[in-house]
């Protein structure tokens, strides 16, 4: 059974619009935009993210921005899951996105996978031994961290926190040890 903190509904009119970042950090990020980021995080935090289908490179500044400022303008940095799309407009490479995200959840590590892991790590690194990584993943992105999780030790698992939201997998405490996971979904997420 998911602890209560592993699972958090949101309205499904927030999370169908093109706003989606903005919604889900908008509240954090008004109460918090004149708190400096030394007061808001330990010293030794790092905060990345990783993406789910159908963003291009230039998708990624946005969420990044947004993410930086919910969390008092840190430097936030983004592990970019690649698209299939060559263009916003590009309709089969968004199909091959789902086909990708579809073997993601059935367990399939991909380069995109090892990539994560390589993120984690380098992160870790950059906040030392007492440091804490305070990760977000968005839809595939969840997946992808999921698939991450099994290859990261658990004493690296220990020194991170999960943030996970319109995931298409659910990061426990109970099945992986991360110091924390907060799993956010809309009542018409699978």
């Amino acid at each position: 059974m998911l602890d209560m903190m592993d699972r958090i509904a949101l309205p499904t009119r927030a999370l169908c619009s093109n706003n989606l970042w903005r919604f889900l950090l908008f509240g954090f990020a008004i109460s918090t935009s004149r708190v400096e980021a030394s007061k808001l995080l330990p010293r030794r935090t790092k905060l990345t993210w990783v993406n789910g289908i159908a963003h291009l490179p230039e998708h990624m500044d946005d969420p990044t921005y947004v993410i930086s400022a919910a969390f008092g303008n840190v430097k936030v940095d983004f592990c970019h899951n690649p698209s299939a799309m060559t263009s916003e407009a590009d309709y089969i490479g968004f199909v091959k996105d789902g086909i990708q995200a579809s073997t993601h959840q059935m367990g399939r590590i991909t380069p995109e996978v090892d990539n994560l892991v390589e993120h984690l790590r380098d992160a870790l690194v950059a906040v030392g031994k007492s440091g804490r990584v305070i990760h977000i993943a968005h839809s595939q992105g969840s997946v992808i961290t999921w698939l991450a999780a099994k290859r990261l030790k658990a004493e690296e698992c220990r020194r991170i926190e999960i943030i996970s939201f319109g995931g298409a997998a659910t990061i426990c405490t109970s099945e992986f040890p991360f110091a924390r996971c907060i799993n956010y979904y809309a009542v018409n997420d699978p």
